[in-house]
């Protein structure tokens, strides 16, 4: 029973735990890889992934591109949504801009 004099304070914050894999083999080359590109939905990203693309396709024959666009930039990306995208490309380049 709460006396009347009492304050109940409750915690609003939520860790969330991430599972960490460790770092993935880097390639020996990237040509001929086909090349993720995956944004985060902040305003400059997106621009700053093409420009990274454009920049490396002039010293790699890419196999080809894939962007993609994870949502939210305040939460981690689904696992579920990484692993479909790691089918799909053999590299994947990130961004955050503003």
């Amino acid at each position: 029973m709460q006396n009347a004099n009492t304050i109940r304070v409750l915690d609003p914050t939520f860790e969330r735990v991430i599972s960490q894999q460790g770092m993935a083999d880097r390639p020996t080359t990237l040509n001929g890889a086909v090349v993720g590109l995956m944004a985060n939905s902040k305003k400059n990203a997106e621009p700053l992934l093409e420009a990274i693309y454009d920049v490396l396709s002039e010293r790699f024959e890419f196999g080809g591109r894939h962007a993609v666009n994870k949502g939210n930039a305040s939460a981690p990306a689904e696992p579920e949504f990484l692993d479909k995208l790691a089918s799909e490309v053999d590299v994947v380049i990130t961004s955050n801009g503003d």
